[in-house]
């Protein structure tokens, strides 16, 4: 396993732990009926979610459809639980076998593919890229959002774009705090700033290092 996927589960980790505090304090403060507390630790609890949420897709691409499964389990066992018909409750729990069952499948994908020395599929990626043996490749964010980066090689220039950042500051999935981020580690706004594109030149796995730092300052 990379430094890199160390950092990743050991930050998944840590938000999980400030998830769970923050879930607290909006209960403590709901109990104490003092709202307006509650209510800015629900914005703060968001936020976490959503860097969570981005985080997680990273580690495995196939959280969010696992995410759909498992949240849809949950939803079927209260129904059941509250459900007074017989024919109704035998309905959905068949709905709740199949359910689990294409859970069980999706957990026995591997999340990555283990590759010689260290290398996950990702950076095996990387390589075709400026080896140009695919033409472009895309790294989701937040698939919901349709928060990605979009990677592109020609003529020695590695080129890095998130585009559609006008609807996500309209959306309030960027603010203008991530935009300076973006801008402090080489992105520069382009095509009336509708995109954030970054451009790396010189020896391959000179790019290639370089692209791995500025990726896990923007995860981390």
């Amino acid at each position: 396993m990379t430094t890199v996927d160390n950092q990743l589960k050991l930050l998944i980790s840590l938000y999980e732990e400030e998830k769970v505090r923050l879930q607290k304090l909006i209960d403590e403060c709901l109990v104490e009926t003092d709202y307006l507390l509650a209510h800015y630790h629900s914005q703060a609890l968001y936020q976490l979610n959503g860097r969570l949420q981005t985080l997680k897709n990273i580690d495995d691409k196939l959280y969010d459809e696992k995410n759909f499964r498992q949240r849809r389990i949950d939803g079927l066992q209260k129904r059941i639980e509250t459900e007074s018909s017989d024919y109704i409750k035998e309905y959905y729990e068949k709905d709740l076998q199949r359910a689990k069952e294409e859970l069980e499948k999706l957990n026995q994908i591997p999340k990555q593919a283990a590759l010689p020395d260290n290398e996950t599929l990702f950076d095996e990626t990387l390589k075709k890229l400026v080896e140009k043996k695919i033409k472009n490749l895309k790294l989701i964010l937040k698939k919901t959002d349709n928060l990605f980066l979009e990677f592109s090689y020609s003529r020695k220039i590695l080129k890095v774009t998130l585009p559609y950042v006008k609807q996500h500051i309209k959306k309030w999935i960027l603010y203008d705090d991530n935009i300076n981020s973006f801008q402090n580690i080489g992105f520069d706004l382009t095509e009336n700033e509708a995109k954030l594109t970054l451009t790396l030149t010189g020896d391959k796995e000179d790019i290639l290092n370089r692209l791995k730092i500025i990726l896990s300052k923007i995860i981390f």
